[in-house]
């Protein structure tokens, strides 16, 4: 059990400490910066506003 619990501070202070670094680095977050890189290039294909779709032509 002590094992476990040092584990999981240990993981605790290396995330902490990882995350404030990153954020003297970067205005946005980690997670905010990950959804802009994944969903970068699909996120005009993605949208559900359905006046500009019809516009478009597209009947999907």
């Amino acid at each position: 059990m002590f094992k476990f619990i040092f584990v999981l501070l240990v993981g605790v202070a290396i995330g902490y400490g990882y995350g404030w670094k990153d954020a003297q680095n970067n205005v946005k977050n980690v997670a905010e910066r990950v959804v802009e890189r994944i969903g970068g290039e699909t996120r005009e294909r993605m949208g559900n506003d359905v006046d500009t779709r019809y516009q478009a032509g597209d009947s999907r």
